[in-house]
């Protein structure tokens, strides 16, 4: 039996190595640019080929073993099955608040057929990536049930389609290799910030067509809005990769990049700094050809700050002193002035290249100055190339500094009326005080500043759901955390 088994696999691995050898080699596109989603899998390429669903990650000698023994990898698809949300974003499409999005926006617009969210592409472009291409308009359902869309975002929709690597990402020296075939470096952080801010920010549509993007629409539907912060959902997920620092020697030797917690930040603020101006750019100019007369859908209010307008001081009639509890009027923009969304522009000076820095403030001020207008075609495109030219110095600026002198910098540029600059210096601090090996005092601040940002929790339609607002948010409590905080690293930094 075992000889069997020994000759199935030997079989096994000289037919992969042999259709990887002798396969075409014009079906792939090249990718697009270093920071870019780096896989485009086009139409010459058979779908079951390039997608194999996750039946072929679930071997027990590959990644289907038992939680907790061995290296992480060797359970990561049961880590996946069992404990990540992703595995469940598909089955969300079949809840109640699901089915109240889609009545919401076919309200708005009653022409619009109601199409159940799990068959409606503008769900399942990210609910269910690996879904059977759409049959019919941009508005209409997918095609029947693929046994793959029920997968949710699965093994295939982070690390890209397996049917080109599979094989060769078992063998030696692959690294290299399957990258060339399509399977993506998630260590890099550029690399997977970018392919989570595909849904998590939003970016063009798939290749099918499917939309992914959540807009302003979308949201007062009740969609959640989107924010996306690289370091704290890979903290709010279980970990089904190796430790950057446990692994560091290994990595090295396979040529794999992984990163510090400052660079892990750094590179994933900019990568969503990057997503963001996509999508605007996108949306700022219109759907058809000039000479159709169509307008863009300008303003897309997911550019700009929620709370800008949404503010429960104005509801309340109480400009000056807001109810308790209530989050008072900020001074920051005149009232009825939407700003961009600070849980994007926050911080710049900590996470932006020297190099790139005139271009992107260009690019925030110009979208500030004509927010009800459609920016200029080259607003965003002068700061998305200095952005891709200065990519791999986003962590320069930070590291220049000692850990009290990080830290404090980050403290003077946040305006911590906002809570949005104050969700984003949050996550600074984390990496700075990871970086430093802080200790359990400046952990308890940082728990204590946690709480102040978080929302309140409320009944939804299928359970306990998170309001989407920071109407409890104290800034003054919030500036005295972040004190302590600061003054915690500084002291933890301190020669004895």
């Amino acid at each position: 039996m075992t000889r069997l088994l020994t000759a199935v696999v030997v079989f096994a691995l000289v037919a992969g190595v042999t259709f990887l050898i002798l396969r075409p080699r014009d079906t792939r596109v090249a990718p697009v640019g270093p920071y870019a989603p780096l896989v485009t899998t086009p139409a010459a390429v058979p779908a079951l080929r390039a997608a194999l669903g996750t039946s072929a990650c679930t071997s027990s000698g590959c990644h289907a073993g038992t939680p907790g023994e061995g290296e992480p990898w060797r359970s990561a698809y049961s880590v996946w099955a069992l404990h990540d949300p992703h595995s469940r974003a598909e089955r969300v499409l079949h809840g109640a608040l699901a089915a109240q999005i889609v009545a919401g926006i076919a309200a708005v617009d009653p022409p619009l057929p109601i199409v159940p969210a799990a068959e409606n592409r503008a769900c399942t472009g990210c609910h269910a990536p690996l879904a059977a291409p759409p049959a019919g308009g941009v508005e209409g359902a997918i095609a029947g049930a693929d046994p793959r869309a029920a997968e949710g975002v699965s093994c295939e929709a982070c690390h890209g389609p397996a049917g080109d690597w599979l094989v060769a990402h078992t063998l030696p020296g692959r690294r290299q290799s399957i990258e060339r075939e399509g399977m993506l470096d998630l260590g890099d952080p550029s690399v997977a910030a970018a392919r989570c801010g595909e849904c998590h920010v939003g970016s063009p549509p798939t290749d099918d067509g499917r939309p992914r993007q959540v807009t302003h629409a979308l949201i007062a539907a009740g969609h959640p809005r989107l924010a996306f912060d690289l370091r704290a959902f890979r903290a709010g997920l279980p970990s089904h990769w190796r430790d950057p620092a446990a692994f560091a020697d290994r990595a090295a030797a396979e040529g794999g990049r992984r990163a510090d917690p400052i660079e892990e930040w750094s590179l994933g603020r900019l990568a969503v700094l990057r997503a963001y101006l996509v999508q605007a750019e996108r949306q700022s100019v219109p759907a058809g050809p000039p000479a159709d007369g169509s307008a863009p859908a300008w303003p897309e209010f997911t550019a700009f700050d929620c709370y800008g307008c949404h503010r429960p001081a104005l509801v309340a009639g109480a400009l000056s002193a807001p109810s308790p509890g209530i989050q008072p009027i900020q001074p920051i923009q005149p009232p009825g002035i939407p700003r961009p969304d600070p849980l994007v522009w926050a911080l710049l000076e900590s996470f932006v290249p020297a190099e790139a820095h005139a271009a992107v403030e260009g690019a925030r001020d110009a979208l500030a100055a004509r927010w009800s207008d459609p920016p200029a075609l080259d607003t965003f495109q002068g700061a998305l190339s200095a952005i891709d030219r200065g990519m791999p110095c986003a962590a320069d600026r930070l590291r220049a500094l000692p850990p009290g002198e990080q830290a404090a910098a980050i403290a003077a540029a946040a305006d911590l009326r906002a809570w949005g600059e104050a969700a984003v210096a949050f996550s600074a601090f984390e990496a700075v005080a990871a970086q430093a090996g802080a200790g359990d005092r400046v952990a308890a601040e940082l728990a204590v500043l946690k709480d102040l940002l978080a929302f309140p929790i409320g009944e939804g339609p299928d359970g306990p759901i998170r309001h989407d607002s920071p109407h409890p948010y104290d800034p003054a409590a919030a500036a005295a955390a972040v004190e302590r905080i600061v003054a915690g690293i500084q002291a933890g930094a301190s020669p004895p």
